[in-house]
């Protein structure tokens, strides 16, 4: 990749994480990532099209961190706590503004668009590893637990950054919560 168009990347990634897509115009990206207009479109055809590349790049890398701090873990349970460990810390971090997928989802609301596929895409990429973990709990109904419990993270998420809360208190609850899920829903009879 180019500098200047990593430059772009790098500037857009952190303006529309920290004040959403329709607040950052081009105009705003060019001058902060210190580039040409031209430049910009060179790279980026249109604002749609940074986006979105913005948020392949963000699903990418969220999934190579999120799977590190599972495969760190040993055991099915320590799996699905490493992921709740993952959101502690990135709730905690400097650069938390929320989730970009949730917040595109929002300002894009019209089906199909390409920034709504990635963000989707994301959603269902948590979910289905989220029911890979309960599969190995040998939970019943482990796809249906999944979505609950991306609704439980996306909800944390939201709620943080919202308001400055008590995060080890939130996740914590949260756990707790998960931890009761799981036993509900019980073992798959063998």
């Amino acid at each position: 990749m180019n500098e200047k168009e990593e430059a772009v990347l790098t500037t857009a990634t952190r303006l529309f994480c920290e004040l959403g897509y329709h607040a950052v115009g081009v105009d705003t990206i060019v001058a902060e990532a210190n580039v040409a207009k031209m430049t910009f479109y060179k790279y980026f055809p249109s604002k749609e099209n940074l986006i979105e590349k913005v948020l392949l790049r963000r699903d990418q890398q969220l999934r190579g961190s999120i799977s590190a701090a599972i495969d760190r873990a040993r055991t099915p349970t320590g799996k699905l706590k490493a992921v709740f460990d993952w959101y502690e810390d990135w709730f905690r971090s400097p650069d938390f503004h929320g989730c970009m997928f949730i917040k595109v989802s929002e300002e894009f609301p019209r089906p199909g668009s390409g920034v709504r596929l990635v963000a989707q895409g994301h959603k269902t990429w948590l979910a289905d590893i989220l029911e890979s973990i309960l599969t190995g709990l040998r939970v019943n109904n482990p796809g249906l637990l999944s979505q609950h419990l991306v609704v439980i993270l996306d909800g944390l998420t939201v709620k943080l950054n919202m308001y400055d809360d008590n995060v080890t208190g939130q996740v914590r609850a949260a756990w707790r919560y998960t931890q009761q899920l799981i036993e509900v829903s019980g073992p798959k009879a063998t």
